[in-house]
């Protein structure tokens, strides 16, 4: 089974690009960033390492898996399906019902078994966009960075589906959109216009509330001050931190470890509204932006530097930096967000 009229959507995180091409099949035209804005992706989460005397903490910028998903889908209205089948037989069967039927299936996957994946690693909380299935063969979108749409053996995408190794598992977990709402698709600008504020709202609230060491900006100061003593408790240390550096930039992220995404998203509600209340945030957040860059920068440079601890304390330093300006600019834009998600779009 093969959805004939499919048109691939291209993104760069995993996640927002699948939301993005089972809505746009729906009847739908949201670009990869709105929807990553409306679902309040953005964030910092600190994950302890499986053994914290040997390995990395899992940092990453955004919430977690299928969170983003569901909060775009509340805001746009959409009613958004899950399901875990509990064996692979099971959930081929649902993913081709679903085929059938005219959906775009979106699937969690283990990077680690999907053969157009150069990564050797073990990651669970990857999506796919699933759009043909059948006993030999699956087509699927994924990001940009790894090919866009891709044709794989279905035994590959089996395995990687059933996979319950890696960071957060989600074994045979799918998800698709039922049809939209009639108004999303016919004045789509205009949904968004009444929407975009109160994620913004949602979303400031979120990171300017304080949140343990785990969540938010409480986390990210938390990585800046156990960061510098990396080089001298992981090993092989020049991997491992050049490997986060990777993480950051390149690994689903959009790069700068989601900001830029959220600039993005800044940027387009700014063309949406048409005025300039969000000038000063959309700076404000293209800097954040060259600031994560830079750091990832340090960390990818840090196998070469003739000073490895002094080179992550430079990095600890950028990182206190960001989180210092992430405070301010989101504390900044709760004020407008506050008065403005109230107002008719």
């Amino acid at each position: 089974m093969r959805l004939a009229t499919f048109q691939p959507q291209l993104g760069e995180h995993c996640e927002t690009t699948t939301l993005r091409n089972m809505i746009h099949h729906a009847g739908a035209g949201i670009s990869e960033p709105m929807l990553f804005g409306l679902g309040q992706g953005i964030d910092f989460q600190y994950w302890d390492a499986p053994d914290p005397g040997s390995g990395v903490p899992m940092l990453t910028g955004r919430i977690e898996p299928a969170l983003v998903s569901r909060n775009a889908c509340s805001a746009l209205g959409v009613e958004l399906r899950a399901s875990q089948a509990p064996d692979p037989e099971t959930a081929f069967a649902a993913a081709v019902e679903l085929l059938d039927a005219g959906h775009v299936v979106g699937v969690s996957v283990d990077i680690f078994h999907l053969d157009y994946f150069s990564s050797r690693s073990h990651f669970a909380a990857h999506y796919l966009a699933l759009y043909g299935l059948d006993d030999s063969l699956a087509h699927v979108v994924d990001t940009g960075q790894q090919g866009g749409a891709q044709t794989l053996p279905a035994e590959s995408l089996r395995r990687a589906r059933a996979s319950s190794e890696g960071f957060m598992p989600s074994p045979h977990l799918q998800l698709y959109v039922e049809r939209l709402p009639e108004r999303l698709v016919t004045d789509t600008d205009a949904v968004l216009r009444e929407q975009i504020w109160n994620a913004v709202r949602l979303t400031a609230e979120r990171m300017t509330a304080e949140r343990g060491p785990r969540f938010g900006i409480g986390a990210l100061r938390r990585a800046a001050s156990e960061i510098a003593g990396w080089s001298d408790t992981l090993a092989p240390a020049d991997e491992v931190v050049q490997g986060v550096g990777r993480f950051w930039r390149f690994a689903g992220t959009g790069g700068a470890n989601f900001r830029k995404l959220y600039h993005a998203f800044l940027e387009e509600a700014r063309q949406l509204f048409g005025d300039s209340e969000l000038d000063p945030f959309v700076e404000d957040f293209g800097d954040v932006q060259r600031q994560w860059d830079q750091a990832i920068d340090m960390l990818m440079a840090y196998r070469g530097a003739d000073d490895g601890r002094g080179q992550l304390e430079a990095v600890a330093a950028r990182l206190d930096a960001i989180a210092d300006a992430e405070q301010a600019h989101f504390e900044g834009l709760l004020v407008p967000a506050v008065k403005r998600a109230g107002e008719p779009a």
